[in-house]
């Protein structure tokens, strides 16, 4: 799959991204500070569109939440082979990619992947992604989704499922729509808001439904 290239000067020249399987045990001590650091910053400015938590996560409840089974990271890198589109391709390690970089210029996403439910139900699975506010507008969401599709079936699973997909983030329903999802269920104002009102000395809270999605892997 390709994705458009980005005019910014950070950016403009990555080909590719690796993905890579990591665990807490396995990451860099350094990535997973700077991991932490992104999901934070993706709280406070995201307003519940992506994730339900309020801004504020530790980074010992970060490393719970985020790394309690399997974690992916992309990590965006050039080739040579003059091609303005950005593709999916393996590269080394996780280090190796880096290539030398600070990681927050190198990578271009991340998520996790654990059960949705226990026992008998583990084999399903949910997975959390973010994407970097310096890397979006590349079609990056869709390259992490589809390896999303192609790694969660290795590790065991047999379908997925998310369970809150807010209906005020249509970036994120575009993406599963395209990937196969379907649209099983939804809660209605499940998403708390607020924003200001009209007098701009106030705020008024309101609520947005969320969608629940699924697909089989089998």
């Amino acid at each position: 799959m390709k994705a458009k290239s980005s005019p910014d000067p950070l950016r403009k020249n990555w080909t590719h991204i690796s993905v890579h399987h990591i665990t807490l045990s396995t990451a860099p001590l350094d990535l997973v500070k700077a991991l932490y650091k992104e999901f934070s910053s993706e709280l406070e400015r995201d307003q519940a569109r992506t994730y339900p938590q309020e801004a504020g996560m530790t980074e010992d409840e970060f490393k719970s939440y985020f790394f309690a089974r399997d974690a992916f990271v992309g990590i965006g890198f050039k080739d040579g082979s003059g091609d303005p589109s950005i593709q999916s391709r393996q590269l080394g390690s996780v280090e190796e990619s880096r290539i030398g970089r600070e990681w927050d210029d190198a990578v271009a996403g991340f998520y996790y992947v654990k059960p949705n439910y226990p026992g008998h139900s583990s084999h399903i699975c949910n997975a959390g992604f973010v994407i970097p506010l310096s890397t979006r507008g590349l079609g990056l969401g869709y390259l992490l989704g589809e390896s999303y599709l192609h790694y969660a079936p290795l590790l065991g699973y047999r379908g997925s499922i998310f369970n809150l997909v807010y209906a005020d983030n249509p970036a994120s329903l575009k993406i599963w729509d395209n990937l196969g999802f379907q649209r099983v269920g939804l809660v209605p104002g499940a998403g708390k808001r607020v924003k200001p009102r009209g007098d701009g000395e106030s705020e008024e809270t309101y609520y947005v439904d969320a969608h629940i999605i699924y697909k089989s892997f089998v």
